[in-house]
């Protein structure tokens, strides 16, 4: 959506709720847990959002007892207003930063480092529940690891106690490439080749360097072509893996400009780069739509 036409929702608690209901994040009607007839929706001032729902059956042991607007939607266990939560929603997708989402939205550093954190567990939930396959007949992917620990500059700063490594796919039919990345223990055959199973289509012609774990890659069915690095950056019949060293540098930037990540962090923002690969051009749309899949209401 436009930000001209989002700017009355971050300000305005009743149209930021109807914008939410019509969303179906926010429940569109309400059973009484006690006598299960419907509730009523009406102005409570004592609530922060200022509505809630309300039993109005006299019979009923919870006669007039209200029952939050947030109930069992993604804003439940939170303290932040609703009109501040599509802002929030809005920044993150136009990665923003936290602290600039924090000035603007009026809250602290730690509550929009909380909300941006439920943000990724959506990417998170999505990508599970929709696993990522790559390539297909005649599409070439490009494999390669990359260690994604700081590197101490001039011998100064603390030496990571050890390396973590990334294994990513990238597909090189989509300008720019998409792709596939997973944190791993091992870059031995046993860990790499399944995940290059689960997530290479059959057909697809994958290209990388010629790491000792790659090469059993023919006998799954796949066309593999390999480049020494050693020789060559692009081998005499095209074989490369330029496209797949960008995406790194893509997405290293991209924690460089968040100043670094914590390394127990690292698994959700690689969820996160991945999600915004595929639905990063209509972030906001497409971040509500996926927070409808789990919290419809």
């Amino acid at each position: 959506m436009d930000y001209q036409n989002l700017l009355p929702l971050f300000s305005n608690n009743e149209l930021a709720i109807n914008f939410l209901k019509q969303k179906n994040l926010l429940k569109n009607s309400c059973l009484c847990t006690a006598c299960q007839t419907p509730q009523n929706w009406t102005k409570y001032q004592k609530t922060k959002d200022g509505f809630s729902w309300r039993c109005q059956n006299r019979t009923c042991s919870r006669f007039k007892l209200t029952t939050s607007i947030r109930k069992d939607s993604f804003f439940e266990n939170s303290n932040i207003d609703l009109p501040k939560w599509i802002q929030i929603i809005y920044l993150w997708g136009m990665r923003g930063s936290n602290k600039n989402a924090a000035t603007q939205v009026g809250v602290s550093q730690r509550a929009i480092v909380d909300a941006f954190a439920s943000l990724r567990e959506i990417c998170q939930r999505h990508l599970l529940a929709n696993p990522i396959q790559l390539g297909g007949p005649g599409i070439v992917l490009e494999i390669d690891e990359s260690c994604f620990s700081h590197k101490p500059k001039h011998h100064r700063g603390r030496i990571p106690q050890q390396p973590i490594w990334v294994f990513g796919i990238v597909d090189t039919s989509y300008k720019p490439a998409i792709g596939y990345m997973e944190i791993v223990e091992q870059r031995n055959a046993a860990t790499l080749l399944p995940i290059i199973q689960s997530v290479a289509r059959p057909g697809s012609i994958i290209h990388s360097d010629e790491w000792r774990a790659y090469r059993g890659i023919q006998g799954m069915g796949f066309a593999h072509k390999t480049v020494n690095h050693s020789v060559n950056f692009v081998e005499p019949d095209g074989t490369h893996t330029q496209t797949v060293e960008s995406y790194w540098n893509r997405k290293k930037t991209l924690i460089k400009s968040m100043l670094g990540c914590r390394r127990i962090f690292l698994h959700y923002y690689l969820q996160e780069f991945m999600w915004r690969d595929r639905f990063g051009s209509r972030a906001f749309e497409n971040i509500i739509l996926h927070m409808n899949n789990f919290y419809s209401l």
